[in-house]
This record gives structure tokens, sequence and C-alpha cells, in this order.
């Protein structure tokens, strides 16, 4: 058996540098950590982990939900600050 494979995996550039930077933080290269989830997939016969939908409050849902209409449609304009300091209550 070989002592080592190559793998080539495609991710994307932000994922990897963040994922790179709390490996490193936790004394391990990014080599090692899948080499730990490929032997972790073994022992569990699948994932090893439970792979659902996140669940969110419902603030969290209302602040996607804005930041989606700030996305589609632009924030809101304001002409003065007492307009919105009143559109925000304050």
């Amino acid at each position: 058996m070989a002592k080592s494979s190559a793998m080539t995996i495609r991710i994307d550039p932000e994922i990897k540098s963040q994922a790179d930077y709390v490996l490193r933080y936790l004394g391990m290269t990014t080599s090692e950590a899948v080499t730990i989830f490929l032997r972790q997939v073994i022992l569990n016969n699948g994932i090893p982990f439970p792979i659902k939908a996140p669940a969110y409050n419902d603030e969290t849902i209302a602040a996607l939900r804005e930041a989606e209409s700030i996305a589609k449609n632009g924030p809101h304009r304001f002409s003065t600050t007492d307009e919105m300091f009143l559109n925000l209550g304050i």
C-alpha cells in the first residue's frame, strides 16, 4: 500500500483560508484534518456528524429577511436624521 495518496479538491478560497487559520491554531495542517475526517467517515460508516438545516430563532429570521430586502431593493433612505430616528422608534 502506498504511504500517501494525492487528493485534489475545489474549495472556496475564503473557506479554505478561514479553516487553515483555525487548524493552525489547533496545531494541525489541513491535510491532517482531512485525514482525521476521512478516518471518522470510515469509523462511522458515514458522515461523522449530523447534517441538518440550521434552526434560526425569529430574530435571526427577521434579520435575514431584512438583509435579503436590502440586497434586492437597496437600503432605506431618509431625508433627515429626525425621520430616521422616528422610523427606528427612538
